[in-house]
């Protein structure tokens, strides 16, 4: 541990010296167990395998997620959440602009959220998926008898009773082993879950079924061209040329396109790029900014392959096991890493450069005939798995 890590512990440590353990999971059953995950869009949809495993181990006790009000549309309608609060906190995620220790201080001591949260008398467990020295303060203003961190990442695990090692593994799978912890066996497979309505589905099934060509076969692709960092997403343009070579070469063996481009309304402009950059004749609408999340969700049940950068999109198509390509690039310069820590098995895969130039992030991106060709052999994946399953 560096110096200033242990700077930052110390103050955990000597604060969990007044808050110790005032539960045993391992010998009661907790009559309720907080999960925090107040981060960015993808890391909480990769921690929802976990309401799964605790609801099996613990079938009579609630489980409520402490997550961003940016998050709330991720965890509704899901089974396995009894309850869902609201945490707008300041630390590691890029919904919160002011991320300064001195807001994660006033945070802590002042935010109407954490003053509810402490009038509910204090919670069994507590898991803190990130792990950090915030969280696990949070814990300890909260009441949390019984906490759960991460050891080797943001700190904070001093203040824990139990705590996964950080390592970098598939982000799904680190959350379930905190689960682990509490004694949880029948663990799901590390995927994302998005549980749908049906109202939901047949507002998509409407959006989807204005578009395409009557009578001829048409595929239905889904496109994100933003992402939660700027230097993650794949110029829009390139986006455009790419999906018209996907339009022509579809074309040309007969079958229709019904391209859709989905995002926030930060990816308007981005959209209108790429749709310029595409051309009159290739047939792309947006609907960023447009649609609320999740009928983002259920257009993306509803597609039939998934093009998109290292975003939420990416973790949304996992949910559903759509053939994805994500375009891997810019900044992220070890796309072995990043697909071990944030990919999927297949029918994901990621497209990246074939060479990096240090230091020259704009040009470390695949080529279009790459990105291109990689879409068009998802397409034919996915149409194998629907000859397969008649």
């Amino acid at each position: 541990m560096g110096w200033k890590s242990l700077l930052i512990e110390t103050p955990v440590w000597l604060m969990a010296r007044f808050y110790p353990p005032r539960f045993d999971p391992n010998r009661d059953t907790p009559r309720e167990i907080l999960v925090l995950r107040p981060n960015d869009f993808g890391e909480l949809l990769t921690t929802t395998p976990l309401f799964e495993a605790l609801r099996k181990r613990f079938p009579t006790t609630r489980l409520i997620a402490g997550v961003g009000s940016w998050g709330r549309p991720i965890l509704e309608n899901n089974p396995f959440v009894d309850e869902i609060v609201e945490i707008d906190a300041p630390w590691n995620n890029k919904l919160v602009e002011d991320r300064s220790h001195g807001n994660v201080l006033r945070f802590l001591s002042k935010s109407p959220q954490v003053a509810l949260l402490r009038a509910r008398g204090g919670f069994d467990v507590g898991i803190d998926v990130l792990g950090s020295y915030m969280g696990a303060l949070l814990m300890m203003r909260t009441g949390v008898r019984y906490r759960i961190g991460v050891r080797g990442y943001r700190g904070g695990w001093s203040g824990c009773q139990a705590f996964i090692e950080f390592a970098a593994r598939q982000c799904g799978r680190a959350a379930l082993a905190q689960g682990e912890l509490l004694g949880a066996t029948a663990l799901p497979e590390a995927r994302p879950q998005l549980f749908l309505t049906d109202v939901e589905r047949a507002t998509a099934a409407q959006i989807w079924n204005a578009g395409g060509v009557p009578g001829r076969r048409t595929v239905r692709l889904i496109v994100g061209v933003g992402a939660g960092v700027p230097t993650k997403a794949w110029d829009a343009r390139q986006v455009g040329a790419a999906l018209a070579q996907i339009a022509q070469t579809l074309e040309k063996a007969g079958d229709a396109c019904d391209i859709v481009i989905v995002g926030s309304k930060a990816d308007q402009l981005r959209a209108a790029e790429a749709i310029a950059a595409a051309g009159p004749d290739v047939p792309v609408r947006s609907l960023a900014g447009e649609v609320p999340m999740r009928i983002m969700f259920a257009l993306t049940e509803g597609a039939g392959v998934v093009l998109t950068n290292s975003s939420m999109l990416m973790h949304v198509a996992a949910a559903f096991r759509r053939p994805t390509v994500a375009v891997i690039g810019g900044s992220v310069t070890k796309p072995d890493r990043h697909d071990a820590i944030w990919g999927y098995p297949p029918p994901y895969r990621s497209v990246s450069p074939e060479q990096y130039v240090a230091g020259e992030h704009a040009r470390n991106w695949p080529s279009v005939e790459r990105v291109a060709q990689a879409v068009l052999e998802a397409v034919g994946m996915q149409r194998a798995q629907v000859g397969a399953a008649a």
